[in-house]
């Protein structure tokens, strides 16, 4: 049984609950805020067989740029582990002759 056929016998399992506890529906406020625990927890639920879903299909070749660059930095992040610099891929661009007099290239080459 895959993770997310798991996450989906959870999920009916949590709908029963909720149900039967709906036609039981006490007045008091503990039952109340129980059923709306289990109300919360069903949609979390949800979130997450619907990532598991696209976890299965995220082997494919990524199709949009913040896709691509989703994927380079979680390969700079685990390439990376443990370190304490934040994670990023971008290389500064090169030094143009016009920008020498900038102070912050002065400032660079001390």
């Amino acid at each position: 049984m895959t993770k997310t056929e798991q996450l989906m016998q959870e999920r009916d399992d949590l709908k029963a609950k909720i149900a039967s506890a709906s036609k039981v529906s006490g007045t008091s406020q503990r039952e109340v805020s129980d059923l709306k625990m289990m109300e919360q927890e069903l949609l979390a639920l949800e979130q997450r067989i619907g990532r598991e879903k696209t976890a299965d299909t995220a082997g494919t070749k990524p199709t949009s740029l913040s896709e691509k660059m989703d994927k380079k930095l979680d390969a700079a992040l685990k390439d990376s582990f443990p370190g304490s610099d934040p994670v990023s891929f971008i290389e500064a661009t090169p030094v143009q002759p016009g920008d020498e007099s900038l102070t912050a290239v002065k400032v660079g080459k001390r």
